[in-house]
Parts: structure tokens; sequence; C-alpha cells
């Protein structure tokens, strides 16, 4: 049979009869491929394994304490992954878990491990190979064996005591009546002797409770798990500052609550459970040993040793302790003084260190001779042949600032002087040249009898540093002068207060200068009474805008606050953005507008329209009444015999206008319930949408025969609760729309569309489009498609009811208009709605 031209090695290594499993070398091992051999042995699968971490998969058997098998099998693998060599296992007991099928729980196994670390070409651990062979039965047949060789030895072992059994027996009996008759005897003495033992012992138990009363260490006994203080030695007591009738029969933490909490309980219980000895160094403590219950810290060396009833349990803890407070703290002195030391060295390798690549210099303090290295005397412009000295520093140095450099080189030298120079001073310039700013530090070191003997320093060019120093301030008397001609209120701070303010932030809220105005947000807020302008909410620190622009969000807000000066309380628009630097927020900056008299402007518009509205509800309804006088007589006058047919045409106008000045004040009626009257009412009821629009469209080609009007419908349900009348003054508004603003020979379409939970309706006319700079504000009460004036009569309220109304159904409106498609209103309205 032909060879593959490539071998599939997955398939190969996972039909190997040998159990493999192969891991990542990552911090979870997890597992990338296993044979089938592994699986079979491990009772697992592949999908239940691949892509998760090895212990995960393979842990601890819970029910057994002494389970060693991951601890021992990670610190393998990770042998094999530093090594980069192949690590074999001891024989390692490593129980796996059943599947929940198998009843579940745990199986005992053994194997013989050795883990393998797969290389790159370059010697890095891709993988690591990890095989294993179970010896379980193995194991257990050679635990059997050993077993059984115990059993045949204590049988024979059992044999032979029989046998001396059986030959001392007889012996036994003879000796038995001369032991009973000894017996007696001894009985009588034993009595004797432990009336003296007693004795004895009580004896004892005084001499050590003398020892223990008169012993040199602190020595305390705690009973049981509340630590009872059994007893406790005059020591002990002056350690824990308490009287022995203090402490004695209470617990320890109800005697010394100062040293709950403090990690002893932790110590004493663990004593009490295992009945291991613990030893304590040096451990803190603070206890109220001082007058007036002021806690203070102590240290003591102690052991807390168990202490055990006649079956070995542990019933009780000794202590025995020792203060060691001043010793420590001795010590501690000492520290101190060696790390002062070590500083004083840190701080020579520091100098020494800053002197790479700045200038030094080391000035001899008896003959004042200096040494300065290249770059000091770059600095000082002296040639490098010039010998230097004290004079020749001093010469280099500006005539101005000579005086202090002289003054703070005899302080730092004086006796008991300061030893320090630190100074920043100009040089004098060389011809032609400008003069230059250098920062010089120095130190003086004495010697054992304060002598100076070396005087050490480096020298810097910071005159770029002082003429950016100088541009600064320019700038910043610039940026000032810029913040004070600003007609609105600047300020500029961080969460701490404010750092700078023009006049007019000082004026408006009533501040009497800068430094009363610098104060935490938090505090501005509270004596302003800061309120939000929209609710009147008192507005907390993480509310105020400085705050929140802060926190990195820009933030526009109209605040009311209180004037400190006149208490009036003013309207400000407060605008405030975060001040960055690189992606760090280092402050914010806020500009407040009084618009106090624009707000009362507002107010005063604001009313004015809501009693214009008023007015214009109120006048339409009371034109009602005589209206309807009119369309009853004009309507009794046409079914009269009465009226001549020169008459009938001049009756008739009459009941036209009737039916359009009705018309024009239910429009007003609903406007004004509309924008008064929190929305037009509706009565929803079971309707249909369709049989509506068909309504709607009989309707408007009475009144329009010379128009197409058409229907088209995509779905199969129209069906909802809605106000059949107000979706009929709806479609019907929008119809009337589109007849009056398309030309005569175009047809107007309704086009129905069942959306699921909603039904969608356009109404859609040809004809030019609805100007661009109309479109947003076309929904506007008292607002035409065009400026250009129609012949077709109304107030312009038209689109705002219809807009009222699909909201009032809990719906929307939309209109799209342009020269190619022409002009769509469309409505959307879900298929039930709350009656309201």
């Amino acid at each position: 049979m032909p060879l593959p031209s490539s071998p599939d090695f997955q398939l190969l290594f996972e039909k190997s009869p040998g159990a493999y499993l192969v891991a990542l070398p990552d911090a979870d091992f997890t597992l990338v491929a296993v044979s089938d051999a592994y699986l079979r042995a491990t009772l697992t699968t592949r999908e239940g394994i691949l892509g998760r971490p090895f212990f995960e998969v393979f842990p601890d058997n819970p029910k057994d304490p002494n389970a060693t098998g991951v601890r021992n099998l990670r610190a393998s693998l990770e042998r094999a992954v530093a090594t980069r060599a192949p690590d074999t296992m001891a024989v390692q007991k490593y129980d796996i878990r059943r599947p929940e099928a198998g009843g579940g729980g745990f199986e005992e196994r053994y194997w013989s491990p050795i883990n393998t670390p797969v290389l790159s070409p370059e010697g890095e651990v891709l993988y690591l190979l990890h095989r294993v062979e179970d010896v379980t039965d193995f194991v257990r047949l050679s635990h059997r064996r050993e077993e059984e060789r115990e059993r045949t030895a204590a049988l024979h072992s059992r044999n032979l005591e029989m046998e001396v059994e059986i030959l001392h027996r007889g012996q036994e009996l003879q000796a038995t009546n001369q032991e009973l008759r000894e017996a007696v005897r001894e009985r009588d003495e034993s009595l004797a002797l432990a009336s003296q033992a007693r004795a004895q012992a009580e004896r004892q138990r005084q001499w050590l409770q003398s020892l223990f009363m008169q012993a040199p260490t602190a020595i305390a006994i705690f009973r049981g798990p509340r630590y009872v203080i059994e007893l406790a030695n005059p020591l002990v007591c002056r350690l824990w500052g308490r009287r022995p009738e203090q402490v004695l029969g209470k617990p320890l933490f109800e005697a010394l609550p100062e040293a709950a909490g403090q990690g002893f309980e932790e110590h004493l219980d663990e004593v009490l459970a295992t009945g291991v000895p613990f030893v304590g160094k040096e451990l803190p403590a603070r206890l109220a040993r001082l007058e007036g219950g002021a806690l203070e810290e102590v240290y003591f060396n102690f052991v807390y040793e168990p202490m055990r009833d006649a079956q070995g349990q542990v019933e009780a803890v000794i202590v025995v302790a020792s203060d060691v407070t001043e010793l420590v703290q001795a010590r501690r002195r000492m520290e101190a003084l060696a790390a002062e030391k070590v500083r004083a060295a840190e701080e020579r390798l520091r100098l020494a260190t800053e002197a790479m690549g700045l200038g030094t210099w080391e000035m001899n303090p008896a003959t004042g001779a200096l040494e300065w290295n290249e770059r000091a005397r770059t600095l000082f412009e002296v040639p490098e042949d010039v010998p230097v000295d004290y004079p020749t520093w001093l010469s280099r140095v500006h005539p101005e600032d000579r005086a202090q450099v002289e003054q703070l080189v005899r302080e730092a030298l004086a006796p008991g002087g300061t030893g320090c120079f630190a100074l920043e001073y100009r040089t004098l310039p060389l011809e032609n040249r400008e003069e230059r700013w250098v920062s010089t530090q120095g130190r003086v070191h004495r010697d054992a009898s304060g002598h100076p003997v070396r005087f050490l320093g480096t020298a810097l060019d910071i005159t770029g540093h002082k003429r950016a120093a100088q541009e600064l301030a320019r700038n910043a008397a610039i940026l000032e002068a810029i913040l004070q001609s600003i007609p609105d209120a600047l300020y500029v701070g961080d969460a701490n207060g404010i750092r700078l303010a023009n006049t007019p932030a000082l004026e408006m809220l009533g501040f009497h200068s800068l430094e009363d105005l610098n104060q935490h947000v938090a505090t501005l807020g509270e004596r302003l009474q800061n309120r939000a302008a929209e609710d009147g909410h008192r507005l907390t620190p993480e509310e105020e805008p400085f705050m929140r622009a802060f926190r990195g969000q820009p933030t526009t807000q109209e605040v009311l606050s209180r004037h400190l000066l006149t208490g009036r309380e003013v309207v400000v628009r407060c605008a405030a953005a975060p001040v960055r630097i690189g992606d760090d927020i280092v402050g914010a900056v806020a500009v407040n507008t009084d618009i106090t008299e624009r707000k009362r402007a507002e107010a005063e518009l604001r009313q004015a329209a809501e009693f214009r509205e008023r007015f214009i509800g109120i006048v339409s309804h009371d034109l009602r009444n005589p209206l309807n006088a009119i369309m009853l007589s004009v309507n009794a006058l046409m079914g009269s015999d009465c009226v001549t047919e020169r008459h009938f045409k001049t009756v008739r106008r009459i009941a036209t206008s009737a039916e359009r000045m009705g018309r024009m004040i239910a429009d007003l009626l609903d406007f004004t319930r509309g924008r008064l009257g929190g929305g037009i009412p509706i009565s929803p009821r079971p309707a249909n949408l369709r049989a509506i629009c068909r309504q709607v469209q009989e309707e408007l080609e009475v009144g329009n025969p010379q128009r197409e009007l058409r229907l088209d419908t995509r779905g199969d349900s129209f069906q909802g609760e809605w106000d059949p009348d107000r979706l009929a003054q709806l479609l019907g508004n929008l119809g009337k729309n589109a007849l009056d603003y398309s030309p005569d020979g175009m047809p107007v379409d309704y086009v129905l569309r069942d959306e699921g939970g909603s039904v969608c309706v356009e109404v859609h006319n040809g004809g030019p489009p609805i100007p661009a700079d109309l479109l947003p504000r076309i929904f506007e009460p008292f607002r035409r498609a065009t400026d250009d004036g129609h012949p077709t009569s109304g107030l312009g309220l038209g689109l705002f009811i219809v807009q009222q109304i699909a909201r009032a159904h809990g719906g929307r409106v939309e209109v799209r208009s342009t020269q190619e498609e022409g002009t769509t209103f469309g409505v959307w309205l879900p298929r039930s709605v709350t009656s309201t």
C-alpha cells in the first residue's frame, strides 16, 4: 500500500499506546494535547480537559489531607522548564476524579511520571510532555505482600508467647498465694506511705507556689478556651500594669481589653489546639500601663508553653515573658545613628554623582586655594592655564552679587556656622558676551575639633532657566492683564480652591479679594447657597460645575447663587472645563456670565406667551356659541321653502364661511389644549386604521372631486386601540395639507404599513419641496409650509395638531422633503395606548 505524503502526527500521538499529556510552559500549565491511552487511564475526555489549567482538571483529593500530588507534580514541571531537561518523579500517589456517571468522588491511583521539555531550535521551552504509567496494581500488590508478611510474623510471635505463657502459668499459680499474702502486707505499708506522700506533695506545692511568686521572670497560667488567668506572679502583673486582684480569675482579654486584636489570641489558639509551643521575640504590644489609661508601646520576649492534663490533653497555657522594651529602643537608637551615617555617605555620593557634567570645585579654607574642573572654568570663563583661588572666584562674580557671596561663604566657614553654601548669582561677563546665572552649592567638612578642612561644591549654569522664569513672569503679567480685561467672571483653580480670578469674578458674587475667594469648592458652594436653576435643588460638591470639570467633564450649567454683600439671588451661566497638561488634569477653568436680567426677561416673555395662548383658547371657546347659532339658522334657512333661488347662493356662502370658522375655532381649541392642557385628550377604543384612511379619503374626494387620492396597504393587520376621531383629524389634516401644497394634476398617496408592534401611515405629495430652513420648525404652531402665502385658508395649526395627536397616542410624526422625491409625512403609532 503506498505511504501517505505526510504522516498525521497528531493522529499518531493520540492513538499511541502510551499515556501522554502535552502542556504549555505558562503559569497554569494549560493542556493542549492528550493521547487516548491517557484519557482512558484518567477517566477523562479530550473536550473536557483541553484548553484548561492542568491542576484545575487534576486537583488533589479533597478528602485526603496528606495528598501531595499537585505540589510534587508542579515542582517537577517547573524543574523541567528551568533546567530544560527531563525530570523523572518517584512513584506518586495521585487520586483521579471519577465521572458523575460512575458515582463521582475520587479513586486511589499510583503513577510513575516523567516530564520532558520540548525545545525550539533556539533552546526555548515550547511544550512539556507529561508521560505516566499506572502502577496502582503493583503498589497495591506490594502493600498486600507486606501485610501478609507482617501477619505471619505476628502469628509466629503469638505462638511463642503462648508457649512461654503456658510454661510460666504453673509457676505463677504457685506463687499467687505467696503474693497475696505479701499484697496485704504491702497495702498496709502503702497506706502509710500515701499519707507521707500527700504531706510531702503539699510541702512541694507550697514550695512551687513560693518559687512561682518569687521567680525573677514574669510567669502566668491561662486556662481553657477563654484563657482565664489562673495564676499570675507579681512580675507579670507589673508588666501588665495591673494588680493581682484585677486579673486573677478573669479571662485574659477582659482583664487586658487593649491586648485584643494585637495577634496574641491567634498564637494562644494555635498552642491550645496543636500543643506546639510558641516563642515570640521582641513582639510589640500596646498596654494601658500609664496613668489615665493611655496606651504605651512595649516589647516582649515570651514563650507560650502548653500544659497538659493526665490524659495528655492541653488544658492550659503557661506564659513566661520578659520586658525588652529598653533593649529594643536602645537598638533602634543605634540603628538610627547608623542610618544617619549611611545617609551622610549617600549624600556625599549624590554630590559626586551630580558633579558629573557640572562644574565642581574644592577650596582649602586655610589658604583659599581652589581646584576647578573644566566645566567650572568654562562657567566662569577662566582659561585652563590660569591658577585660581578665592579672590579669582570673587572677581568673576557680578559686582552686584559679590557681597552676598562673600557673606554666605563666611557664614559657612565660621565656627558653629551653617557649614553649607547655596546661592544663585550672576557672573561678570567678558567683553561682548552676555552675563550668566550660576547656581552654586557647597559643604564644609571639619576635623574633630570643628575646624574647616575642606570646602566642596558644584556649580550649574541656570541662565536658560532664569531667562525662562523672566519670560514666564512677563507672560503671567500679560495673562493677568488679559484676564482682568475679560468682562465675564473667570475663575482658575483646583479641588482645593480658586487660585486666579479677575475683578468681575469678585464683583459678581460679592467677594472682597482673591484671598476671600480662595476656598475649597464645597465651602464656596455652601457660602453661596448654590442651587440648580432648572429645579432649585441644592448642589452637592460633586454636582458643582467646577468640580465636574476637575474630574474631566466639561460642563455648562445655570446656577442660582446668593450675592454675599447684597443677599440678592443671581442667576449665573457657568461654563467649566478641565485644564490639562498632557494626559493629567491639573485644574479647571470656569467662565461665569450673569444672566439674571435675561432670565427675568425670558420669564416675562413666557408669561406673556402663556397669557396670549390662554386668551386665544378662551376667545375660541366663547365664539362657538354664536357660531353654533349661525350654523343652526343657516341650516334652517337652507331647508326652508321661503328661501328663493336668488338668495340660496348667499345662504350657502354663509354656511361655508361658518364651517371654515368652525374648523379654525376647533384648531385653536386643540392648540390651547396641546400647549396648556398637557396634550390633546384622546379616547382609545378598538379601531381599524385602514377603515379610517378610507373614510378620510372619501371625505377629501367629495371636497376635491378634481384630485386623485390613492391608498396602498402593505401588510395584513391594521387593527389597534386608538381614538378614531382624532386619527381621522390627523389624516385629514395631512391629506388636506398635501392637496393644498401640490399641483392639481398630481395624486396624493396614503401608504399603510404593518410593522408588527406598530403601524405606519405615510402621506405623500409631489411638487415643490418644503424649504430646508423651514423643515426643523414645520410642526411649530402658526407655521406654514412656505413663506410665500397660499390660497387656502387656515391659521397654520394643522401640523402642530397632527404632532400633538400622534404624541397623545404614544407615537411620532416625521417629515422628509426633496426636489426629487416630493414631500412625505410619516406617522408611527403603537397598537395600543393608555387612555388619558
